[in-house]
């Protein structure tokens, strides 16, 4: 366990010694750029963008990941009105600090104003689409519908500004911090392994299915997934169910409504294990940046889960640690 935590540790450095030198350095030659969005719509730009109108997040801490954040003129108006993500994000650029880049979500005549190279949107926003299309601002419309998508995400904003091999690096460096994970659960016997539920909430019963990232999450961190037979990437389960189930560990994404208390005090799930056991875990309010389940940051949650349920196997982890490494691994600032 000490050899994979210096491994990751020596990872963090690495990376960190290279965003710590210009970007210029990753820079591409000027060259026509062609990619594939999550529509299956071919973008073509004559060369790697310089105005980028980024309207999702993710998307926007891509750019920074990436050392392209210089690129973009316009942003989603969430990243300002997100308290916790706004401060993160100032720690990283002072033009977020100050507002300085325009939020512009609704505003489709101040991004024609912008005059953009590409503007980076979701997907299924085609009304907006359809607008910025129909001026001849040229879209990449992007979903993520599982982490294999979060990848693909990256290298397409990566292809965007001529960054590929910047991103080949963050996504060796995620996966190695996965497979350090899987080196430590994969040697635990059927009885060892431990049975779970996730939870999106609103309500605690509102769960993860099989299609869903929360499914994913479960996997990664170790545990056989109680509802691997729902197909629906996010269901209402009935009480009888979880019961049944009968789940060894609960993991909850942040929720606003619920806690990890509201399934000790309730009498209905008094016996099944994870709340007997208080195994119940929940990404706390000031971990949301660190554990975004959109770009490659999840590795982070998959970390913090493995950590609780299995605190043997990963006693070694300093999750504070581990947190600054990943952020000077993926942005060269710890955010703090």
């Amino acid at each position: 366990m000490k050899k994979r935590w210096a491994f990751l540790v020596g990872t963090a450095m690495i990376a960190a010694s290279f965003l710590g030198i210009s970007s210029a350095v990753y820079a591409e030659e000027s060259q026509p750029i062609t990619v594939v969005d999550s529509r299956g719509v071919t973008v073509e730009l004559e060369k790697p963008a310089e105005k980028i109108v980024c309207l999702l997040n993710s998307g926007l801490n891509d750019l920074f990941m990436l050392g392209a954040g210089d690129t973009v003129v316009g942003i989603d108006e969430w990243t300002y009105t997100n308290e916790i993500t706004y401060n993160k994000l100032s720690a990283i650029d002072e033009r977020i600090a100050e507002k300085e880049i325009p939020a512009v979500d609704s505003n489709m005549e101040k991004i024609v104003e912008l005059d953009p190279d590409v503007v980076i949107i979701w997907a299924l926003d085609d009304e907006k689409i359809k607008t910025l299309e129909a001026n001849g601002i040229k879209v990449v419309g992007i979903q993520v519908n599982n982490f294999d998508e979060v990848y693909t995400k990256l290298h397409i904003i990566a292809s965007l500004v001529g960054k590929e091999e910047r991103a080949d690096e963050i996504e060796e460096y995620a996966k190695n911090v996965l497979a350090s994970i899987d080196a430590e659960t994969s040697a635990l016997t059927d009885e060892e392994k431990k049975s779970g539920i996730f939870v999106w909430g609103a309500s605690m019963l509102d769960l993860a299915g099989k299609t869903s990232t929360g499914h994913s999450m479960l996997e990664l961190a170790g545990l056989n997934d109680c509802a691997e037979d729902i197909e629906e990437e996010h269901f209402v389960a009935k009480i009888e169910n979880v019961i049944q189930w009968d789940p060894e560990s609960i993991l909850m994404w942040n929720c606003a409504d619920i806690d990890p208390e509201n399934y000790f005090e309730n009498s209905q799930w008094a016996t099944v294990k994870a709340v007997q056991e208080k195994d119940v875990y929940e990404i706390p309010d000031d971990m949301t940046f660190y554990c975004d389940m959109w770009t490659v940051k999840y590795v982070y949650a998959a970390e913090f889960f493995a950590k609780n349920v299995y605190p043997n196997l990963f006693e070694d982890v300093d999750m504070d640690a581990f947190r600054d490494d990943m952020m000077m691994t993926l942005y060269g600032k710890t955010a703090e």
